[in-house]
């Protein structure tokens, strides 16, 4: 279902700081309480997030992970690309583990913390993107229940901008719905996202999943759609291609809320979908 407006918990996070120098010491110390709960040494679940000078981004990221209801015992692991900027402080001050990946491109970073995760399912996120309490949960037992899924994905929308209203959002949404479910019965790793998907890491190392000749850079290219699968996508097909089946969870606990910087690297709403229609639905 697309929300042509925000959902409250959202709306409750945007109101809090996204600026670590902006937190009161009370809201620090409250946050890094519940933060704690990922500290586990034996997870069955790892959330591995890279990031990249993400000091003005990844607090939201964290205060919604803070709010996890969940069962499962869950590690969170942040993979730091060779940040400049605040983002260690920032982890380091509220007892977020994170390791630093020298080798510059999401996908090293992402096979960093394929490699370092302790637990049997990975869930990967990204540094700008809330997700809701049930979102480890609801991602975890689409595997736990099925043996054959090797992968999951979920779905996003978009968190609005000055530059994009929510409805324009929820309306491009609707319209992608349509290539998405196009996607989903023949190439279902091309829906695969980072910031929203997970799989089990054994079978991921077994594949060899993030390794692609050409790793993106953080922010992407602006101006264009992938032709082929992005790292996230590959260690989908890799998966698929060894057996495994690839499952859309449709939960809205599966639904993360993400910032719309690659749509206004594309040149705004317009422009991305046009690129987006040309590509999928008038392929020749």
């Amino acid at each position: 279902m697309i929300d042509i407006s925000m959902p409250k918990w959202v709306k409750n996070i945007l109101q809090k700081p996204n600026h670590f120098k902006e937190m009161e010491g009370t809201e620090i110390i409250e946050l890094k309480r519940k933060l704690a709960r990922f500290s586990t040494n034996n997870p069955i679940v790892s959330v591995v997030i890279p990031a990249w000078n993400e000091e003005d981004g990844i607090l939201h990221t964290l205060i919604s992970l803070a709010e996890t209801k969940t069962n499962y015992d869950v590690e969170l692991l942040i993979i730091d690309n060779n940040s400049t900027d605040g983002t260690a402080y920032l982890l380091n001050s509220l007892g977020v583990k994170n390791i630093l990946e020298t080798k510059q491109g999401v996908g090293h970073a992402r096979t960093r913390g394929l490699h370092e995760a302790k637990g049997k399912y990975i869930l990967t996120g990204d540094s700008d993107t809330l997700y809701p309490a049930g979102w480890i949960t609801a991602m975890v037992d689409g595997m736990i229940n099925d043996e054959q899924v090797y992968c999951v994905h979920g779905s996003y929308s978009f968190l609005p901008s000055d530059e994009t209203p929510r409805w324009q959002y929820a309306f491009y949404e609707f319209l992608s719905g349509f290539i998405i479910r196009k996607k989903e019965k023949t190439q279902p790793f091309l829906n695969t996202l980072g910031f929203n998907s997970g799989f089990i890491r054994q079978k991921g190392i077994d594949v060899n999943g993030y390794d692609i000749e050409t790793q993106r850079t953080f922010r992407g290219a602006a101006g264009v759609v992938e032709q082929n699968a992005t790292e996230d996508g590959m260690m989908a097909l890799r998966l698929q291609n060894a057996g495994g089946k690839i499952k859309a969870i449709e939960s809205n606990n599966a639904r993360v809320w993400t910032s719309d910087r690659r749509i206004q690297l594309d040149g705004g709403l317009k422009n991305a979908m046009m690129m987006r229609v040309k590509k999928y639905l008038f392929k020749k």
